[in-house]
């Protein structure tokens, strides 16, 4: 009997742990949804294909704050796609974080950002993470 509640207490401190693990790394989401409003509000612009791993993982990152990212789907398979427009701006890498509609791609933001460097780049806020 004593086995059988120490094998449920292992498993819950597993799931709590893997649970832990999928949230938004231990960012509050509110702060993460204020980070990505802020991003918007600064002109910031997320280029990326459906198809993408590094663009799925910031869409993991930011999880329902993502409504808030202006973002530009780039193949022409994609919904709401606007492939000329990424081929216009020269975007040929994903994620692309592109601010104010800079051209010079010395200042974009390329692959998974962290939220301190998109805060840093848009002059937002950044996300504290949780004590």
């Amino acid at each position: 009997m004593i086995a059988h509640h120490k094998l449920i207490a292992a498993l819950l401190v597993l799931t709590a742990v893997i649970l832990a693990g999928c949230s938004s790394g231990g960012y509050p989401q509110p702060e993460i949804d204020a980070l990505a409003k802020c991003i918007t509000e600064k002109s910031g612009v997320m280029y990326g294909t459906f198809w993408c791993p590094k663009c799925a993982q910031v869409k993991k990152n930011f999880g329902g704050a993502m409504q808030y990212i202006s973002y530009v789907e780039c193949d022409a398979r994609g919904d709401n796609e606007q492939s000329e427009l990424c081929i216009q701006k020269g975007i040929d890498k994903y994620a692309t974080f592109v601010f104010n509609d800079d051209a010079n791609k010395n200042n974009w933001l390329v692959g998974v950002p962290t939220f301190e460097e998109l805060a840093a780049k848009a002059g937002c806020p950044a996300p504290q993470k949780k004590q």
